[in-house]
């Protein structure tokens, strides 16, 4: 089963990185890429060698229209009204913005600033993290994906929050690449302003924070509360979260760790590491390391968890939605060795 793809918003990092995945994938005819400003330029132009022999295209192009699946990758807030024509049309679409991922739209509105454009559709969307929804993702026509912070925070805690084996009030420390900005040309983001540096940004109101919140008390049957504290770090891409949180119950290391690995056991993504986890070690992949560490000096929970922001933490968790959604092999197009 083949089936015709578009990418929306294929221009930037996220967008250029599902095409990348998509221009491979067995299960995959890629109709179209629309990039408003590259429009009519060759994808080999941000995609460098390798890149399917087609050009970007307007937003507004029939190319788009005529596929049965969008991947929409436009900046949150802009592609909702896009969405919803979609979804009338009767595609399949993987939303990769916050649009859709939060279920309030009154949340929405307090953390992003503006109304929805599309609150009648949120609760249509099915949270796009294959680990926790993989059921519901088989049946969904449109999925919200998570993106980054949100991915390493949840895969990092879900399994000790959904046993109700820690308090309901987590602590998250996670530091990102400067991919994580997306292609802007703020100073803020410069090469001279980020190399050799490290510094905290949208703490403690970071829009990601409700969502974190969302989904862990979902798996809780509780309300649970996260304090978050994003960094800037000096590199491309990646995450490195590190979350702490207190046991409710007497824990011990080996039985955690094999409660991790059961946890994981069918989800290829995934891995339950015996060290420390290193983002060298899944750049440029759609995989996850954690690593469960009980503090037993003080009582606390450690957990670090590693991915690669643009892949698992964005493109690639897409892609391995939709290989859900239509029934393929979920590791189709993903096998990629770090870089």
């Amino acid at each position: 089963m083949v089936k015709t793809v578009a990418v929306a918003g294929a221009s930037g990092y996220t967008g250029i990185e599902a095409l990348k995945i998509l221009a491979r994938h067995p299960g995959v005819k890629l109709l179209a890429a629309s990039a408003q400003t590259y429009a009519g330029k060759p994808l080999a132009l941000l995609m460098g060698a390798g890149a399917p022999d087609m050009k970007f295209c307007a937003a507004d192009a029939p190319e788009i229209d005529a596929a049965e699946v969008i991947f929409s990758c436009l900046p949150h807030g802009s592609g909702a009204e896009n969405i919803v024509k979609w979804r009338q049309q009767g595609k399949v679409v993987f939303d990769l913005s916050a649009d859709f991922r939060l279920k309030d739209p009154a949340l929405y509105d307090k953390w992003y600033g503006h109304a929805h454009a599309a609150p009648d559709l949120l609760k249509t969307a099915v949270y796009g993290l294959p680990e926790a929804r993989r059921d519901a993702i088989k049946n969904a026509d449109l999925i919200a994906c998570p993106g980054c912070f949100v991915t390493a925070t949840l895969l990092g805690l879900l399994p000790v929050v959904r046993a109700g084996w820690v308090k309901p009030t987590i602590f998250v420390s996670a530091v990102s690449g400067t991919s994580g900005a997306g292609r802007k040309s703020e100073a803020a983001y410069s090469f001279c302003e980020v190399n050799e540096n490290l510094y905290v940004y949208g703490a403690p109101i970071h829009r990601h924070t409700p969502e974190m919140e969302q989904e862990l008390s979902l798996a809780a049957g509780k309300e649970m509360h996260v304090s978050f504290v994003p960094h800037l770090g000096p590199f491309n891409r990646g995450i490195h979260a590190t979350l702490f949180a207190e046991p409710a119950i007497p824990l011990s290391q080996a039985e955690m760790t094999k409660y991790y690995e059961d946890f994981y056991f069918a989800s290829p993504f995934v891995t339950v590491t015996a060290e420390n986890p290193q983002l060298k070690n899944v750049r440029g992949t759609n995989h996850c390391h954690i690593r469960p560490l009980l503090d037993e000096r003080t009582g606390k929970l450690l957990v670090f968890s590693v991915l690669d922001n643009l892949i698992k933490g964005a493109a690639g968790q897409a892609v391995q939605c939709f290989n859900i959604r239509f029934g393929l092999a979920e590791t189709d197009g993903l096998p990629m060795p770090p870089v």
